[in-house]
């Protein structure tokens, strides 16, 4: 893909007339305030300052704007919901970012077929309070509420059914460069509904998830929603050591018992009791998180393993004394309610939240997202290798000095892979400890994907080789679609695909 041209090289008086034209000039910012709060986020890619922001309202609006993107070749960052802290949307200078945050509507909620369709901008506070009124419930995420169920779903979300519902799109809407519209599954059948994504076409709804806005623009989708039953249950399990933890949820998912299974490692749940100091600034890091994260305090399990059940009251019954029995098995032990809230009381009425009320969880009670830069290493392997990974990447982030050592693990399809992610908070103004991460993060891709057959979770530009060139024939054959979708290479440039 060559196209690389950019606003400095063109009059941006006649780029903002034309968009004027087409969308209506309140719809456009271009102040370099507001540009300048688009150019960033946590993470650690570098700022770019984009031309313009422009917000549409609906469809029409963003087939407008990415016609006259294309005519310029202007490149094109699209974002939904603004919780980005992996630097996915950051803008390529100069360039314009889509944001889709005033498309919010709740286009229909289905309960008979069991789907929703929605727009990219909806939140998930405002999608399961819609969805609760109703009896249902959606796929959450372990992101915030103001983030966006669109925007989690097309990358692969880690959440509360991504062991037995991994992928929640059925259909698709998305709107190409040069102003062509698709519908992906059933919907392209004016008459029927969204209810299913394999028809009697390809699947083309699977191409526009983790292309990262490189192909087409989403504009509304269906979802997979779920019936409240009668009852739930947030089952908590201790364990001395992550293979245990591993063991344990391979056993109950084989048995069909769970709904949704995640592991959290001690230091992660003990950070969110931290609190902002009484004269304010930056929370204090406890002595205990400051220590080797391979050994928690005494009395403390290694990890506490949350298994989300769902169903008859009677059968929530009989399945909390199996979990009992196979944490056993396991060596370890089912925790009381009282006991959990010894140990991390923020922690347990996030858990409950998500699992319970099938929310993200607020955390009002903490201060833990002070602590400085958000920095993850996410990676899916088999079971047994993702015990060796965990024993290994705990180690060398520790060693490279960064404090507290965090994570969280869950399984993806039934045990088939473990999803883990490593994460810990860096201060800003600490160049050397952040090139530090990076580095350790960068070393830890070639040991999980050479010598463990561990897989990428998600597209990192910013981190070591892109892995599109660990793969050329993929890569072959996805330039051949996004040279027919987008021969200009407008759409997700940023990404440093194309």
């Amino acid at each position: 893909m060559k196209a690389k041209r950019d606003l400095k090289q063109m009059n941006k008086t006649q780029v903002y007339n034309e968009l004027k034209g087409a969308i209506g000039e309140e719809k456009i910012k271009n102040d370099d305030v507001v540009l300048s709060t688009y150019g960033t986020d946590v993470s650690v890619t570098p700022y770019q300052k984009p031309s313009f922001v422009i917000l549409p309202k609906e469809k029409e609006d963003v087939r407008n704007i990415l016609l006259i993107a294309n005519k310029h070749k202007i490149p094109i960052t699209v974002m939904s919901g603004g919780v980005n802290v992996t630097g996915l949307t950051v803008p390529v200078e100069d360039g314009i970012v889509l944001d889709l945050r005033q498309m919010d509507r709740i286009v229909e909620i289905n309960g008979d077929s069991g789907y929703a369709v929605i727009e990219p901008g909806l939140t998930f506070d405002r999608f399961t309070a819609a969805l609760a009124e109703e009896g249902f419930r959606s796929h959450v995420t372990t992101a915030p509420g103001g983030s966006t169920p669109l925007g989690a779903y097309l990358m692969r979300p880690s959440g509360s059914l991504c062991n037995r519902h991994l992928d929640p799109i059925l259909d698709l809407e998305v709107v190409f460069p040069d102003g062509s519209v698709v519908n992906t599954g059933s919907s392209q059948f004016k008459n029927a509904g969204s209810f299913m994504r394999y028809g009697p076409h390809p699947d083309f709804a699977g191409l526009f998830c983790c292309s990262f806005g490189t192909l087409g623009v989403v504009t509304k989708a269906a979802v997979r929603i779920y019936p409240l039953n009668e009852s739930n249950r947030v089952n908590l399990a201790g364990f001395d050591n992550y293979e245990s933890s591993i063991n344990f949820i391979k056993d109950i998912t084989n048995n069909n018992i769970p709904e949704g299974s995640i592991i959290w490692c001690w230091t992660h749940y003990l950070a969110y009791e931290i609190d902002t100091p009484p004269q304010g600034g930056t929370p204090i890091l406890p002595h205990h998180l400051r220590d080797n994260p391979k050994q928690p305090p005494e009395g403390l399990p290694y990890n506490i393993v949350t298994t989300f059940l769902s169903g008859y009251e009677e059968t929530m019954v009989t399945n909390e004394k199996i979990l009992s029995q196979v944490a056993k098995k396991y060596g370890g032990k089912t925790l009381s309610k009282e006991e959990a809230n010894k140990i991390s009381p923020t922690m347990v009425s996030a858990w409950n939240e998500m699992y319970g009320e099938y929310h993200q969880p607020r955390m009002e009670g903490t201060k833990k997202y002070g602590m400085g830069r958000y920095m993850a290493w996410i990676v899916n392997a088999e079971p047994q290798d993702i015990v060796k990974i965990e024993s290994i990447a705990v180690d060398k982030l520790y060693a490279a000095g960064a404090k507290p050592v965090c994570y969280y693990s869950m399984p993806f399809d039934f045990g088939r892979s473990m999803f883990f992610r490593l994460f810990t908070y860096v201060d800003t103004k600490d160049k050397d400890l952040t090139e530090k991460v990076v580095s350790t993060f960068r070393e830890l891709y070639e040991i999980a994907m050479n010598r463990y057959n561990a897989v990428p979770f998600r597209y990192r530009g910013t981190i070591g080789k892109t892995w599109l060139e660990q793969a050329p024939e993929f890569y072959n054959f996805y330039s051949k679609i996004k040279t027919a979708l987008d021969p200009n290479n407008i759409l997700g440039r940023n990404m440093q695909i194309f």
